[in-house]
């Protein structure tokens, strides 16, 4: 049968038990009806999944209920083993869709094996604070980076038989009494930071399936605004796939699927009843509930009951530990202090007890029983002759503990070089789950210090969910930040330290000096319930160049164990009517004495636009390995989209003609190459011309300047030859508007009446 046939023989109460979650992720199954159960799954570094079948939602207790948790012994003893993957905070820095992509594949073959047919994930949201206790599943502070890693991912996850569902839809950046905080958010900022990633994935790789968030937006739920579930993500962005809630998101169930939910989460008789009450009473027309069918239908029968084939795990642990090291980011090398030599040198003093017992993943719904495992301390005792000492440091508490601090003390006073394994553990997943500080553990810190004042050669490896203050970099050598980045990370760690591989990873967020440095910092987490997004468009670097505030490493940094020169600048043409594209290309060479990989990062940069822009944003990028002497070109195309900018004036992209500033570069402050590029848009942009109206915008279109002229020489008030750029220039000083300036200079010979005829003309001859 096909979908409509399905449909005609469902009941209304049928109807309604397909759209509300059957039991724990899983659709209802129908059997009588052709409709089988699909299963969904978290999460967003690999696959969760229990053994235990769920618990059918009539039989569900209070106690037990309770009592659950995602990442407790008890809960990992009945959950499936996955390889765990990079988190979305490690993988991108990547900078690498099709490794992405390759992920998504792997995750999808196990998401197959396991009986799952759409996965939740990838995460999506903007990297707006540091402070996010999700932050870690999301890719970064920029939409054009996060949209394309995560269309990478969804390309992977879907071209092999996994629906994606792309998560969280939109403005989830605090988790601090999700469900019910309102986020203030200015529309121009939610089109340009926090819709666009979302935008250029529905565009890019039609993901199955996408998922609103907790919180509201501008006094309304994301699961019940029809503008943002049916106006701008259907309508505009042509989206056709299933939008589902999260979990226990929606406050009214109605109202939700009136505004464009096709499908709750958990299981809800409330949900169920009302849905039946509405169709029999006429407020909710069947054919609508039946639309809201059709789309779940569509990925259930697409995804369900997947066709499973073993999976290789030992293959998917080798490209965690690649992907791992792709992902890794050098941020300090002072004195080339790295690679180390394997074979020649002093002892190598190995401290702390992430070394031995590392922490690669997150936590809550995103935590993966991990298949394999690399421990750092044993890799980097199998790829070196030299001595290897251990000390653990600190323990599994906050707390310095002075024996473990001096042991480790000793160790690296006695030692050609340390290697510190510290970083930043996340909150328990409660209703205040943002991290209180961007500090590292306060005994890894305490362990930093105690090492770095006995040895100079001091080596610190990060494992970190977000970003981190560093107020101990001064004192060491070196920083190799690894992020959470799977299950591979030991070996990962251990090739990149001996120079098996040199690192490559670019960062996609700008590590602040402080937290008081953050463009959010006045508003996070916010108070009284509301959430203002204060810094508006600028948000990540856009800020810290805006402001011209210095981070302690900026967007898109990362180093190398080689180095790269850029050249030869190009356009494909010598400007850009819109609407059209562009190709922008330059050389790219390995100068060094090692192969390596490098980011190449173009940005645009508008100093003419009738609105305030930032000083240059991200539009394109692409990662390229390089032989040593090998030079490759890169080329990149840009179109309108990536010239414009959103005007809430006109509730529309614009581009405003003049000179754009190219910039290609290895960071956001490292820029190699630029120069001007005239764009002419094929669309000129008025204000409507009112009666207030201020010369200042009045006469900016000379088609309604000459308008507005043309009523002053018919009215006798000016003489043709007196219109001059000096009487323009004393209009524009006038500081009032139109009818008040007029009444103001000649109260007896302009009427309101022909006020108004003036702003007709104008607005007549500007198409407005």
């Amino acid at each position: 049968m096909n979908i409509q046939e399905i449909l005609s023989k469902l009941s209304v109460r049928e109807k309604a038990v397909l759209c509300v979650s059957g039991d724990q992720l899983c659709t209802a199954a129908l059997p009588d009806r052709g409709i089988p159960r699909l299963v969904m799954t978290d999460g967003t570094t690999g696959v969760r999944i229990l053994k235990t079948p769920p618990t059918p939602p009539e039989k569900a207790q209070f106690r037990t209920a309770i009592n659950a948790s995602f990442d407790s012994p008890e809960a990992l003893a009945v959950t499936e083993e996955a390889t765990c993957f990079p988190a979305g905070s490690s993988l991108a820095c990547s900078w690498d869709p099709s490794l992405a992509e390759e992920i998504g594949a792997a995750v999808a073959a196990e998401c197959r094996a396991l009986g799952a047919g759409v996965l939740f994930g990838p995460g999506l949201n903007t990297r707006r604070s540091p402070l996010d206790g999700r932050g870690f599943e999301y890719y970064s502070e920029d939409p054009v980076l996060a949209g394309d890693m995560t269309a990478g991912y969804v390309k992977g996850l879907q071209d092999h038989g996994v629906g994606a569902c792309v998560k969280h839809f939109v403005c989830n950046n605090s988790n601090y009494m999700r469900t019910i905080y309102d986020n203030i958010v200015e529309e121009r900022a939610l089109r340009e930071i926090f819709l666009a990633a979302f935008e250029r994935v529905i565009k890019k790789s039609r993901p199955a399936s996408v998922m609103a968030s907790y919180n509201l937006i501008n006094g309304t739920h994301v699961c019940e605004s029809r503008r943002l579930l049916t106006d701008i993500l259907r309508d505009e962005w042509g989206y056709e796939g299933m939008i589902i809630s999260d979990c226990g998101a929606v406050k009214d169930h109605l109202k939700a699927f009136r505004a464009g939910l096709d499908f709750e989460m958990p299981h809800s008789k409330i949900a169920i009843d009302k849905l039946v009450r509405a169709v029999e009473s006429g407020e909710m027309a069947e054919a609508e509930l039946d639309g809201h069918c059709r789309r779940v239908l569509e990925v259930v029968l697409r995804y369900a009951e997947p066709e499973a084939a073993p999976v290789d795990f030992a293959k998917h642990h080798t490209l965690a530990r690649d992907a791992a090291a792709r992902c890794a980011v050098l941020l300090k090398n002072e004195t080339e202090l790295l690679p180390l030599s394997g074979e020649s040198g002093g002892s190598i003093a190995v401290l702390g007890r992430w070394a031995r017992e590392p922490v690669f993943q997150g936590t809550g719904c995103a935590i993966v029983k991990a298949k394999m495992q690399d421990i750092p301390l044993e890799e980097i005792r199998a790829r070196t002759s030299r001595p290897v000492v251990y000390a653990e440091g600190y323990n599994d508490t906050k707390i310095p503990d002075e024996a473990l601090l001096a042991q480790a003390e000793a160790a690296a006073a006695q030692a050609e070089c340390a290697v510190v394994f510290a970083g930043a553990m996340l909150p328990p997943e409660t209703d205040d789950y943002n991290r209180p500080t961007m500090d590292i553990e306060p005994a890894q810190e305490a362990l930093i210090r105690r090492a770095a004042a006995v040895n100079k050669n001091v080596i610190v490896v990060l494992m970190n969910c977000e970003s981190v203050v560093m107020p101990w970099i001064d004192g060491v050598r070196a920083v190799l930040d690894m992020w959470y980045c799977g299950q591979g990370c030991g070996a990962a760690a251990a090739q990149l330290l001996f120079g098996e591989r040199s690192p490559g990873g670019k960062l996609p967020v700008t590590m602040p000096r402080r937290l008081e440095d953050c463009p959010d910092y006045l508003h996070f987490p916010g108070e009284n319930h509301r959430h203002l997004y204060g810094e508006g468009i600028y948000v990540g670097y856009r800020y810290y160049d805006k402001k011209r505030v210095e981070p302690l490493f900026p967007f898109g940094h990362g180093l190398s164990y080689t180095a790269f020169t850029y050249s030869d600048l190009r356009f494909s043409q010598d400007h850009l009517a819109l609407p059209g594209e562009v190709e922008v290309s330059c050389g790219v060479r390995n100068t060094g004495e090692r192969p390596g990989s490098e980011v190449v990062q173009l940005y645009v940069g508008d100093g003419h636009a009738r609105l305030h822009r930032p000083v240059r944003e991200l539009k394109a990028f692409r990662r390229i390995d390089l032989d040593p002497g090998e030079e490759k070109t890169v080329t990149f195309t840009l179109g309108e989209r990536d010239f414009a900018y959103y005007d809430p004036a006109f509730s529309d992209w614009v581009v405003d003609s003049g000179a754009f500033r190219i910039e290609i570069g290895s960071s956001s402050a490292d820029i190699r190459l630029g120069g001007e590029f005239p764009v002419e848009s094929g669309r000129v942009r008025c204000l409507p011309a009112t009666p207030d109206g201020h010369y200042l915008e009045l006469l900016r279109d000379e088609r309604a300047a000459q308008a507005l002229f043309d009523c002053l020489v018919e009215w006798d008030l000016l003489e043709r030859e007196e219109i001059t750029d000096a009487l323009r220039q004393k209009l524009t000083n006038s500081f009032w508007g139109l009818a008040q300036h007029l009444d103001l200079l000649v109260p007896c010979q302009v009427t309101e009446e022909m006020v108004q005829e003036a702003v007709r003309r104008m607005n007549e001859a500007q198409g407005t």
